[in-house]
């Protein structure tokens, strides 16, 4: 179509409005609906799903405003408009309930359900549970961490060496000790986020500890001969020693009435401890010269060789009154206990066989 055409039509409509009433008010009507349903049509469409792609899984940290959210949301193709979102939560007077975590948000979700989702807090579970069992030393804790993906053995260790907490029973720890939180990381279940790091884990550990031990201590008459640290460390032998619960308070008497004659404690854990490694004892293993080696120290090593649970802590805090100063393991774990050294004797012969 040329110009001279194209003119001639514009003008014949023009003429033709000006000279019919009815015909121009309603060309005029159309075209203000027109106008008001663009901008209408427009918002809706914001506030329509994605509606393609696979679910996104974003993490919205803690402290985040509105603005930083909504922006997330866009430009991680949750909803079509970050702003839209951010003018919706502000209407609806929800700006700051929203909530920080990690969401799951389907491609077909509304502008006012990912809203809702995320004022509802309705992240998705991206723990690991762990359970740490009782007696671990801090090398298999860290192993165990390493093996469920949360961190390195390396980093944890070092973690455990170097973090500051504020227990005041860390204090009394002797410079001797190998690592100083070893028995002071409680043996427990616990769920930890993925993305965690050792420093946090090692807090949460420590605090379950501070929680549970102190106060077992605080109430015990033997506060009044041995320290804290030297309850957790006979707690520590006796958790690996033991393996029926039943023999814990025995166990614990029988060294406790060793430390009261001045006898050497004789507890292969400790060598194993030195070890590292379990594996079957040789007579030149018990020569290792090292404090903790209670084959050739007197009293108990300078710290904790295990991570206890409670009840080797409360068999250690409140040992069995008995007459024994021997024992020797049966093949089922279980012990033969002995007063003196001749039925000790006997007890070896008889477990042997």
């Amino acid at each position: 179509m040329n110009s001279e055409r194209l003119v001639y039509i514009v003008q014949t409509i023009r003429g033709r409005l000006v000279a019919d009433l009815p015909l121009r008010r309603f060309v005029y009507a159309g075209l203000l609906c027109l106008t008001l349903a663009i901008p209408a049509i427009y918002a809706a469409h914001l506030y329509l799903p994605v509606g393609r792609g696979e679910n996104v899984v974003i993490t919205i940290p803690p402290g985040s405003s509105v603005s930083i959210i909504s922006g997330q949301l866009e430009s991680q193709g949750v909803v079509r408009s970050g702003e839209a979102f951010a003018l919706l939560a502000r209407v609806k007077g929800l700006a700051s309930q929203l909530k920080a975590g990690t969401y799951d948000f389907s491609p077909h979700a509304t502008l006012g359900e990912v809203l809702d989702k995320i004022v509802e807090g309705d992240v998705i579970d991206q723990s690991v549970r762990v359970t740490i069992p009782e007696g671990l030393t801090l090398n298999g804790m860290g192993l165990l961490f390493a093996q469920r993906g949360l961190f390195s053995q390396a980093e944890f260790l070092a973690a455990a060496q170097t973090i500051e907490l504020p227990y005041e029973h860390l204090l009394s720890v002797p410079l001797g000790v190998y690592n100083r939180l070893e028995g002071y990381l409680f043996p427990d279940t616990y769920d930890f986020l993925l993305g965690v790091r050792p420093e946090q884990v090692i807090r949460i550990m420590a605090a379950r500890f501070n929680d549970l031990v102190p106060p077992l201590y605080a109430a015990s008459p033997l506060r009044e001969r041995f320290t804290l640290h030297q309850i957790v460390t006979m707690a520590s032998i006796v958790e690996k020693e033991a393996v029926k619960p039943a023999e814990r308070p025995v166990i614990a008497g029988v060294f406790y009435n060793r430390l009261q004659r001045r006898m050497r404690l004789e507890s292969c854990a400790t060598i194993q401890f030195l070890l590292g490694t379990p594996r079957t004892l040789l007579y030149a293993d018990l020569e290792i010269v090292s404090p903790y080696n209670t084959y050739r120290n007197l009293g108990l090593p300078p710290g904790p060789i295990a991570n206890s649970g409670l009840a080797s802590i409360v068999a250690a805090l409140n040992p069995a009154t008995t007459p024994y100063l021997f024992f020797v393991a049966r093949s089922d774990g279980s012990h033969i206990f002995s007063p003196t050294y001749e039925q000790h004797q006997a007890a070896i012969r008889q477990a042997r066989r």
